[in-house]
């Protein structure tokens, strides 16, 4: 065992050595090679934490920025629609669809479930293709035209049938989203980069579920009955058109990783660059799919833990897609109120992403920001528990409950930091990497395909009987399991297997 702990020590030493040169800021000299003052390094450091890039050479300057221009802006707004569809769902259904499409008691978590069960069974699949088969810059963005034609046609549906079929195709298709794009931005980005990134990826989903609450509530004042539409008709609509010409720049702005790019916008000298980055902190190049490979990953310990704390995680943020419904059942508030209230809670939430990213990057640290974000929501949840019964229904603590419910938000926000630390962690094989991250989301949505049926059945709304006591359980075993990832790692070594097939491949 303590073998193992040397031989990870020592990597990781040399990775972060790597990383700093990298970054140019060796504490004895500066790019041109003369002696650089103690003060000077300090300060090119607190750039470094304010914008990673700005403490580079000039050409990891430049590289950078034109990765971030073209990676960025893409992920970030494919996201933005890809959540404004999630979002919608929810908004439509206290916006009229509820009424046009007869729905009553759980018929709004049924419609989850089966975009649940698509984007379980897509999970896995897109990502071994992605890093096999197909790359990115091809599927990603042909994934995202055809789901974006499947939401427009949600407008259409006339039962409920109809568009349960539609929603298991679009979570189907979706399921390449979150797990490609977060597999991408590791093949691009330094340990000190990645986070940043990530959590402004993260944060624009936020964005995505703040603004759907906007727009649904300006297309009932406005747009309801035009055409002979419903306002929650035009919702989807909406959502369809924004994402078709987002899909078309994705074929041109994705990259693929820097081994395989053919990304006109990248260099000769700037491709080789982007190579020798991430070689510098053992992010390997992708390969071959086999048996050994999934059998190897099996046999680490990341897998392990890494699932069962993203399981618990993704539980926990499901309680605040119930605020809406909440406001609605309360009886105190208009439509346009109940879908306007929850946009603060995803501004808070915004807020806090950027502040855990910037706080990790800066402290170089992931596991205590989880915790952070994690304890604040476990916090919200007991409110909830305790505040939202049926004892309490003729004279509820409004203030305590919005509290309550805006708290619940802020763990969400640690996706991005999640994700890096990841990343971080299974540097070694690019392979393992992308299936770590699409098996811990997997499993995730495996529990959110029946469990919020039981825990948030709507039929009980807004007195969830186990549902909010239930979200408080899996902040505690969130918390909890995060912090073994530190431990396991002071203890035993991750990349072992890999070592022993490198040698096996060597010899052959």
């Amino acid at each position: 065992m303590a073998e193992k702990s040397v031989v990870f020590n020592s990597s990781e030493a040399m990775a972060d050595d790597a990383a700093s040169s990298s970054r140019g800021d060796s504490p004895d000299t500066e790019n041109n090679g003369t002696s650089s003052p103690t003060g000077s390094s300090k300060k090119r450091r607190f750039v470094g934490i304010i914008w990673d890039s700005l403490d580079k050479s000039p050409e990891d300057r430049r590289l950078i920025a034109k990765i971030d221009w073209f990676i960025l802006s893409y992920v970030c707004v494919a996201y933005f629609v890809k959540y404004l569809d999630q979002t919608n769902v929810s908004n439509a259904y206290v916006s009229g669809m509820k009424e046009d499409l007869h729905m009553v008691g759980n018929d709004l978590n049924y419609l989850t479930t089966y975009w649940t069960i698509g984007y379980i069974v897509g999970q896995i699949p897109s990502q071994i293709i992605m890093a096999s088969y197909v790359p990115p810059s091809i599927w990603l963005p042909t994934l995202e035209l055809t789901w974006s034609v499947l939401v427009m046609g949600m407008a259409g549906a006339k039962n409920l049938t109809t568009m349960y079929v539609l929603r298991f195709f679009v979570g189907l298709l979706e399921a390449s989203a979150y797990p490609g794009i977060m597999t991408l931005l590791g093949n691009w980005y330094l340990p000190g980069e990645q986070c940043k990134r990530s959590c402004i990826y993260q944060a624009s989903s936020s964005v995505a579920q703040m603004f759907s609450g906007y727009l649904q509530a300006a297309l009932y004042a406005n747009m309801n009955g035009v055409h002979g539409l419903a306002a929650w008709r035009w919702l989807f609509i909406f959502d369809g058109v924004i994402g078709i010409p987002i899909a078309l720049y994705g074929f041109f702005a994705i990259p693929n990783s820097p081994q395989t790019t053919r990304a006109r916008w990248l260099k000769p000298h700037e491709k080789q660059r982007a190579i020798e980055r991430m070689q510098s902190v053992g992010r390997r190049a992708r390969g071959r799919l086999t048996l050994r490979t999934v059998v190897d990953l099996f046999r680490e310990w990341p897998v392990y833990l890494f699932t069962l704390s993203f399981v618990c995680y993704i539980q926990a943020t499901r309680v605040y897609s119930y605020f809406n419904v909440w406001l609605k059942a309360s009886g105190r508030y208009s439509v346009e109120q109940v879908n306007l209230i929850p946009t603060a809670g995803f501004g808070i939430l915004v807020f806090f992403t950027l502040v855990f990213a910037w706080t990790s990057d800066g402290l170089q640290t992931r596991w205590p920001i989880i915790v952070w974000g994690a304890s604040m929501s476990l916090i919200g949840a007991i409110i909830l528990s305790v505040t939202v019964t049926e004892a309490h229904a003729h004279d509820p603590n409004v203030p305590a409950i919005l509290a309550g419910f805006f708290l619940t938000y802020l763990t969400t926000g640690t996706a991005g930091v999640y994700m890096t630390y990841i990343t971080e962690v299974l540097s070694y094989n690019y392979l393992h990497r992308a299936i770590v991250i699409a098996l811990t989301d997997t499993a995730a949505y495996v529990l959110v395909a029946w469990l919020p049926l039981l825990s948030f059945n709507t039929g009980e709304a807004p007195y969830f009987r186990i549902g909010y006591k239930l979200t408080a359980a899996f902040l505690a075993m969130q918390i909890v399991t995060i912090v073994a990832v530190p431990v396991a790692r002071k203890y035993f070594a991750v990349g072992k297997y890999e070592k022993e097939e490198d040698g096996d491949e060597a010899h052959r």
